[in-house]
């Protein structure tokens, strides 16, 4: 049986080929999906663990001493901390907390390194990797309160202590500065009140902020791994059984000299398997090579930096599932075959009989086209389940790029619509000396509006609050002037008007309850306040945010920073250096598109264009086979059709144009079907993400696009039929003639 097998495979070599490229991308993308949503599975919780986090990240004013409570069970610290501005030539990081650390691993909160080294001196700094981006590197010089620091490393801590560390003797950046100590709980829902302790955050806050991250992910990752699933299980059923269909004459053959239907089972089976299982093989290897770096991305966007990994057990589920799917796909059409007499079997895998589709050739051969192109349309309706089966395949791949298409511009909308950048192009952020502007404030906003290119300009102050009664974070951002022009998409109310009044993104509403037109309660360092929710805001952080005038708080808010729109046509590079120049060592200007560094957004559109690419694949190597069926079962009439005239290139045109109908058809059907998952996977990924979406990120499809969209499905069946249709033009009439 193996020597027949193996025979087989050598004699089908291109069939033997289209199995195993289709099996290995289906392996490959399987892997790819099952690992994204295994790594989608509580990654914060795992990286909490591993590194030992940080139940509470306490801070303590200069003086305090007391540091220890019975419900603690480990303890890091006390470390030095001030809140400072970091800064690399012109760019700068907004304010974030320095740590003056010595320990890399201590009993609580241990950093792992990702490039370069921990700190052994005064002189270096290292980095957490939302303070580094993807543009300050190891050796790369910075400045902290006006102190040069050399990079010497890049370290994640899990629940985001700080933004950067520098060695505990470095008092030139650390002068002045509170005292930070990091705890675990034995309940980590226990409170506690320690003399001198000024604030702290609870580890819940950033595990809120992570998942808020990653739930928007699992969605989209799921629609691609089900259409994976679906279309690779149809594409190697199709192929596998056409190709069984092609060994009947074999099969028939060999029941005549006395094989049982058994052997002929295991015979063609074991052709299959030869190719599915090395494939099978590969394509694991390839798709866990292939997550690697989408996995790497992954943790980067939900800020848990940790070596991508995928359990073995994945590689094993999905080698025995793709094995086991060839070897069922094989044996029911050998089985059907084992149940035939020898001379039915020798004669079904000849072409269809004539009747197949004769009267719509004999309609189409009426039409005003050339012969060679009505030869084509009439084709597919010879073999009606295979043309449903190869249509199933273009249909699924079209919806794959319908679906991406539209994922792809509804992600870069939501970019747009948090970022304002089109709104804000330029930032200014006020050199800091702690939590206070190293310069009047009212100075830089002068130097600003002086500019002539300036259309507009507010100052935007940040502070914490919290709702009485409830643990749960809100952050409150006002603006001193008019800020209505700031760009945040407006879902549903009207802007604020007053300082009593307030706008609202949708984490806020749901987190406490509260509804445009309601009024809410809150406390800031200054003291409590009671406004009126008038407009719900899009707004895309994982913290609740409330969005109002300056003048309706009291006490002292920290800068934020300025919000500048200019005039049309004006050249950003050119006004921020003017900015600049007239800022000296005050300020400093940036334009707001460089900034915006959205990890979240780039991990999802590499894991797009990787799994689409790798289903429309797939699809196209549906259609291969079915092409290259249809011409090895045609060989006979296509020699005539040369002998009778037919040029090579009426033969190629013939033959492309037999997969143009249900190019056409699948392509068609797809436009709506990707659509439909595009409406229904986008809302679940708003909701995941505690975000009520801007009417401009769901409705993206255009009338034009979807046009050029449905023509893909044509596109694609043309790009699968291009080499048979080749094949089939180069070969000499004689040669068809006689290999019938």
């Amino acid at each position: 049986m193996l020597a027949a097998a193996i025979k087989s495979a050598r004699r089908r070599r291109l069939q033997s080929l289209v199995v195993f490229v289709v099996v290995l991308l289906s392996a490959a993308t399987t892997l790819l999906a099952a690992a994204l949503l295994i790594a989608s599975g509580a990654p914060f919780d795992r990286a909490f663990t591993r590194q030992n986090g940080a139940h509470l990240n306490a801070v303590f004013a200069p003086s305090a001493s007391a540091f220890d409570d019975p419900a603690v069970t480990a303890k890091a610290g006390p470390y030095p901390i001030v809140e400072a501005t970091l800064s690399k030539g012109r760019q700068q990081r907004p304010p974030g907390l320095v740590a003056g650390r010595s320990e890399q691993s201590p009993a609580v909160d241990r950093l792992e390194l990702t490039a370069g080294r921990w700190l052994t001196g005064t002189g270096q700094v290292v980095l957490s990797p939302i303070t580094a981006g993807t543009t300050w590197r190891v050796g790369d010089r910075v400045t902290v309160r006006d102190v040069d620091l050399e990079v010497v490393g890049i370290a994640s801590s899990v629940t985001a202590t700080a933004a950067a560390w520098v060695w505990p003797g470095q008092t030139d950046v650390l002068g002045g500065a509170e005292q930070q100590v990091l705890y675990r709980l034995g309940d980590p829902s226990a409170t506690l009140d320690l003399p001198g302790m000024t604030g702290s955050t609870r580890y819940e806050l950033v595990k809120l902020q992570v998942e808020g991250r990653l739930k928007p992910m699992v969605p989209f990752v799921v629609a691609f791994a089900v259409l994976g699933l679906v279309m690779s299980t149809l594409i190697v059923v199709n192929v596998v059984a056409g190709a069984v269909v092609a060994g009947y004459r074999v099969i028939g053959v060999r029941k005549a000299l006395g094989f049982t239907p058994g052997q002929i089972v295991a015979a063609y089976a074991g052709q299959i398997l030869l190719v599915a299982v090395p494939a099978a093989v590969l394509g694991t290897v390839a798709g866990r090579l292939l997550s690697v770096p989408l996995l790497a991305s992954a943790n980067t966007a939900y800020s848990v930096i940790a070596a991508p990994s995928v359990p073995w057990w994945t590689d094993v589920l999905v080698l025995l599932g793709l094995t086991l799917l060839a070897g069922l796909a094989a044996a029911g059409p050998a089985l059907r075959a084992g149940r035939l007499s020898a001379t039915r079997a020798i004669t079904v895998g000849r072409a269809p009989r004539g009747g197949h589709g004769f009267r719509i050739r004999r309609a189409l051969a009426a039409l005003p086209l050339p012969r060679p192109i009505t030869f084509g349309l009439a084709s597919p309706f010879a073999r009606p389940a295979r043309t449903a089966v190869t249509m199933v395949a273009i249909l699924l791949g079209v919806t794959t790029v319908v679906f991406a298409a539209g994922l792809s511009k509804s992600l870069t909308e939501l970019a747009a619509a948090g970022n304002r950048v089109e709104q804000v192009p330029i930032l200014v952020a006020a050199g800091m000396h702690g939590p206070e502007p190293t310069a009047d404030p009212e100075k830089i906003r002068t130097i600003i509006e002086a500019q002539p290119e300036t259309a507009a300009v507010t100052a935007a102050r940040e502070t914490e609050a919290r709702v009485p009664g409830s643990g749960l974070p809100l952050r409150i951002r006002a603006y001193q002037g008019d800020a209505s022009w700031t760009g945040y998409p407006l879902l549903s109310g009207r802007w604020y008007a007053n300082p009593g009044e307030a706008v609202a993104g949708a984490r806020l509403l749901s987190s406490f309850g509260v509804r445009v037109g309601d009024e809410l309660t809150v406390t800031t360092p200054g003291g409590r306040t009671t406004v009126r929710i008038v407009g719900e805001v899009f707004s895309n952080g994982s913290t609740a945010v409330m969005i109002m005038d300056a003048a309706g708080l009291s006490g002292s808010l920290a800068l934020r920073g300025f919000e500048v729109g200019v005039t049309p046509g004006t050249d950003l590079h050119s006004y921020a250096a003017t900015l600049n120049a007239a800022f000296g060592e005050t300020a400093h200007a940036e334009i707001s598109a460089e900034t915006q560094e959205n990890e979240i957004v780039t991990a999802m559109l590499a894991l797009i264009a990787t799994l689409t690419l790798l289903l429309t694949a797939v699809a196209g190597l549906g259609v291969l086979n079915t092409v290259v069926l249809e011409t090895r079962e045609r060989v006979h009439e296509i020699g005539v059709l040369k002998t009778l005239g037919m040029t090579p290139g009426q033969v190629r045109l013939m033959v492309i144009s037999s997969m143009l109908l249900i190019g056409a058809a699948g392509g068609a059907l797809a436009v709506p079907l990707g659509r439909l998952l595009h409406s229904w996977s986008l809302p679940i990924m708003g909701d995941a993400a505690g975000l009520t979406l801007p009417p401009a990120v769901l409705a993206v499809y255009r009338p034009a696009e979807l046009v050029a969209l449905a023509a893909a499905g044509m596109l694609l069946a043309a790009i699968g039929a291009l080499v048979p249709a080749g094949w089939a033009a180069r070969s000499r009439a004689s040669t068809a003639l006689r290999a019938e």
